[in-house]
């Protein structure tokens, strides 16, 4: 029996990295990135002052959300995920944090904010996670989902979500149909 979960196991795997390649839709290409700056602060101790380093993160010429690559470094996003994270936020919101997608889902649920995450998965109570899976996890402070619209937020939910797909699923982007 334990071969059959086995064989499970790699078609599913083996359907995933299919469809990372872009076999259902196709992803943007990378050109070789050009330098763009995000500032970030560093606090020092209170006898220092405060001092502002500049730091250089790769953008490609034709990214699609550019002004979001920053903040998703920021909050806990890798360089190496940012090309389909671009992908993403302009598939689902075309780079709009304000988007909120009411009426597509046959379920009545709702897709909320930059990456359009799924309320009823993800941010409304459940039998599994009373307050909601983000709160439970600290991603979102409150339960219920008005706080997806905050971009910042948004992507650290979207991490969160990306990190159980990853760690259950073994495709961090499965949510997104990718």
């Amino acid at each position: 029996m334990d071969w059959v979960v086995r064989l499970f196991a790699g078609l599913t795997a083996t359907f995933a990295v299919v469809g990372l390649w872009g076999v259902s839709e196709p992803t943007p290409t990378i050109p070789t990135p050009t330098p763009v700056t995000a500032l970030r602060t560093h606090e020092k101790p209170q006898s220092a002052p405060s001092t502002t380093t500049t730091t250089t993160l790769p953008v490609p010429a034709d990214a699609l959300c550019p002004q979001w690559w920053p903040l998703a470094i920021e909050v806990g996003w890798t360089v190496d995920l940012l090309p389909t994270l671009d992908y993403v936020m302009w598939r689902e919101s075309r780079c709009d944090p304000t988007q909120h997608n009411t009426t597509l889902n046959r379920d009545g649920s709702t897709d909320v904010g930059l990456t359009q995450i799924n309320d009823r998965s993800w941010c409304l109570p459940t039998r599994w996670y009373p307050g909601g899976y983000l709160q439970t996890i600290g991603a979102l402070p409150t339960v219920g989902c008005e706080q997806l619209f905050d971009p910042q937020l948004n992507l650290i939910s979207a991490k969160a979500i990306y990190d159980y797909a990853l760690q259950h699923n073994r495709n961090g982007w499965q949510p997104w149909g990718l």
